[in-house]
């Protein structure tokens, strides 16, 4: 134990002497920031929601692409399909691609009887009524951090409880029709981006099942990737709903801090943790999102007439920090979701945003403490039943300082400000998701990083300053696997990134592949 702390002590030591030179910097501001609280940041969310200084982004065409929810509505609708159909199709994709281990628990039985109860309800012939719940009859799945009721949750960990009640996340969805698939794969309490797990096993990249999948929503965005059900609810933290998106070549979405409730997930580090949707299309996404959060997306203005429809939208492309330290397909992937938007009238505006260089330290002081905080019980009484990466990082988390915390917050309202001028200027930023592809299992990335920092750096910022972040498939590495690249909206403005997404799938400038799931030869 003592060696233990120590390590722990080193780590924590390396980033005191981060923060204290963020300190040195704050003292020389006019106006040194305050401790920035996570309750200001959903506050900001809510009142951007309804501020209408930004540019109105029109609605996009409408989604009917094979393998949506929206193409599996209109079948169901017009009799072709039934949500017997939808489920046993999943169910058997996720039976072929059991190797891939996207889910811990597969709801079999379950599915089918929720399916065939709704199909044989009255309503549309031979389909049931949908009683204007706009999921009924689509399978879903939830990542294992998510409270079923009647269901154990694991927490991908050795800690595993019974949920007496279901999250309102998953309440919700249930609630508008959808059906459980099951509970997918993740890293142990969240706390990870590869997509390996100890106690349950790895989760495997259907484009290679030898790279990770990026976690640690890793089970959801291999599920959604390879159409075991139509869409997920993942978490995210530092980027783990849109690292896995990314490195699957989905679509996912990291809403407003707060948009969607946290109640009955297993939490992580309250302050920087969000839960969201991962999908196959950005109107799947907007569809979950409005479902989960409660929130309307309003009437959109109509397009601008002819080949320019998103006439006097800017999108910030910040000239530092998101655009370094990139393998050359990164870049030109992020490059390519600029440049489809300017071919849809949008305007192209160089920025810069020097502050969120301090971003990185200070979301990893939030991160460990809080931590810390809600598994001291668990480190304190089984240490050795948590897997020793997460318990190092655990262990930082118990010798950081209230000091050390209160210089991270004041860290955060001054990286927060900074975002906060920057959508007085752009509508949008776009940056990549990450830098480089999936590596295979246990290697650095192709830019030489260590996995978890290398993969958290381009996200992580967005968790710590709240605003919504969508990544959307965006091209592919020398190897062919996806890369993606994020649209972000100032506070509130989910929806305005939803439907800038929506019209890029529609332009042709988000290039998917649907991934094999036959097991290696």
């Amino acid at each position: 134990m003592t060696e233990r702390l120590a390590a722990a002590e080193e780590r924590a030591d390396a980033l005191r002497k981060e923060l204290a030179a963020a300190g040195r910097a704050f003292a020389r501001l006019p106006d040194p920031p305050e401790p920035l609280t996570a309750g200001e940041l959903a506050a900001r969310a809510l009142s951007g929601r309804s501020e209408r200084k930004a540019t109105e982004i029109p609605a996009g065409p409408p989604d009917r692409a094979p393998g949506t929810i929206a193409a599996a509505r209109a079948d169901l609708a017009a009799g072709r399909r039934s949500a017997v159909d939808l489920v046993e199709e999943a169910l058997e994709r996720a039976r072929a691609g059991r190797h891939l281990g996207a889910f811990l628990r597969l709801e079999e039985e379950e599915a089918l009887l929720e399916a065939r109860r709704l199909t044989g309800s009255p309503g549309v012939a031979g389909q049931g009524g949908s009683g204007g719940r706009p999921l009924f009859g689509i399978p879903l799945s939830v990542k294992d951090i998510v409270d079923v009721a009647g269901m154990t949750t694991t927490s991908g960990s050795k800690f595993p409880h019974e949920a007496a009640r279901s999250a309102p996340a998953w309440r919700r969805l249930s609630e508008a029709g959808a059906i459980l698939l099951g509970k997918n794969n993740l890293q142990e309490f969240a706390f990870g981006v590869s997509g390996d797990n100890p106690t349950f096993g790895r989760t495997r990249n259907p484009h290679d099942p030898a790279r990770i999948p990026g976690g640690s929503s890793s089970g959801s965005a291999v599920a959604v990737a390879t159409g075991m059900g139509y869409g997920s609810v993942g978490t995210d933290t530092g980027g783990s709903i849109r690292i896995p998106a990314s490195l699957n070549g989905v679509f996912g979405l990291k809403p407003s801090y707060g948009a969607v409730s946290r109640a009955g997930v297993t939490p992580l580090s309250w302050s920087l943790d969000h839960v969201g949707p991962i999908a196959r299309s950005a109107g799947d996404i907007g569809l979950l999102f409005e479902v989960l959060s409660g929130w309307s997306s309003g009437p959109a203005p109509p397009p601008a007439a002819g080949s320019t429809p998103l006439a006097g939208v800017r999108v910030g492309v910040p000239l530092d920090f998101f655009y370094t330290d990139l393998i050359r397909e990164a870049r030109e992937a992020a490059d390519g979701i600029v440049a489809g938007l300017v071919r849809l009238g949008a305007e192209r505006v160089e920025v810069r945003i020097p502050e969120v260089e301090l971003s990185g330290v200070c979301r990893n002081v939030l991160a460990f403490a809080e931590a810390a905080v809600v598994h001291r019980e668990r480190l304190a009484a089984r240490p050795d039943d948590i897997s020793e990466d997460v318990r190092r990082l655990l262990e930082v988390g118990t010798v950081l300082s209230a000091a050390d915390l209160i210089a991270a917050l004041k860290g955060r309202r001054l990286v927060a400000g900074a975002f906060q001028r920057l959508f007085e200027e752009v509508d949008v930023l776009v940056a990549p998701s990450a830098p480089a592809g999936a590596p295979e299992a246990g290697e650095p990335l192709a830019t030489a990083e260590d996995i978890r920092p290398g993969l958290i750096r381009l996200v992580g910022p967005f968790n710590f300053t709240g605003l919504p972040a969508l990544s959307v498939p965006a091209g592919f590495d020398g190897l062919g696997m996806p890369l993606g690249a994020q649209l972000v909206g100032g506070p509130g403005r989910d929806f305005a990134v939803i439907r800038l997404a929506a019209w890029l799938e529609a332009s042709g400038a988000t290039p998917m592949r649907q991934p094999s799931i036959e097991p290696p030869g």
